[in-house]
């Protein structure tokens, strides 16, 4: 009987050691990974901050034609697009009342 017991202590004994090598390591890796996600957000507010705030003018009319020319020499498909005009602003229609829209969920609440 004592050697049925003395089996299964063993067996517990290595089952704690593998269990604890393995938190070991996934604690390691978290600490590993923790490390290089704060290396990649550093480096990436590094290049944000040389990222250029203001948008970019549009292309000379003259240099997007060179340019559609040479595609089209090139056999390469051209989109070609039309400036478009500034949407007009849409005025309130003169029935429109100041009334909260919820209005009615404020008074009936249920």
């Amino acid at each position: 009987m004592t050697g049925n017991n003395q089996g299964f202590a063993e067996a517990v004994v290595r089952f704690r050691a593998e269990l604890s090598a393995a938190v070991t390591r996934s604690r390691r890796a978290t600490a590993e990974a923790r490390d290089e996600s704060a290396t990649f957000r550093e480096k990436t507010a590094a290049l944000t901050g040389q990222a250029k705030p203001e948008a970019a003018a549009p292309t000379d009319e003259t240099l997007r034609a060179s340019a559609a020319d040479w595609r089209r020499a090139q056999g390469l498909p051209v989109a070609e697009f039309e400036v478009p005009a500034p949407a007009p602003t849409a005025a309130p229609s003169p029935d429109d009342d100041d009334e909260d829209f919820s209005e009615r969920s404020i008074m009936f609440r249920g």
